[in-house]
């Protein structure tokens, strides 16, 4: 389900945290007053939590779904508290820094990976 052979799912998840961050960055830059900046927030918030539980679930090597899908709720949860739990009254900049923050996140897995194929282990246990 999160992973199928061959298939990585971190390059979507690096992308989302990118595409959030950078929402986030345009919102903070926009002042963050009218329906528009809120919508680009909200998306925002969401690509940055979807890609905090891929992340998260990529965690997980062994085929149990179920404790994927707990890792993967945690990890969303997880992030969601550390980015409202400090949150002041003006919270335009401090979106920003987080948006700085998760865009460096995503580019740099986006850079890490790039050309990286899954690649089966030649030796070992699981070299089957």
């Amino acid at each position: 389900m999160w992973d199928t052979r061959g298939v990585s799912t971190a390059r979507p998840a690096a992308v989302l945290a990118l595409l959030g961050g950078a929402l986030w960055i345009v919102h903070a830059l926009l002042g963050g007053g009218d329906a528009f900046a809120g919508t680009l927030r909200l998306i925002g918030l969401a690509c940055l939590l979807v890609a905090s539980a891929v992340f998260g679930a990529t965690l997980v090597k062994s085929d149990a779904v179920a404790m994927r899908v707990v890792v993967a709720l945690a990890s969303g949860l997880l992030t969601l508290s550390l980015i409202e739990a400090f949150r002041p009254a003006d919270s335009r900049w401090y979106d920003a820094f987080w948006g700085v923050l998760a865009a460096l996140i995503g580019g740099v897995a986006l850079l890490r990976g790039r050309g990286d194929t899954p690649r089966r282990p030649s030796t070992g246990a699981h070299a089957r």
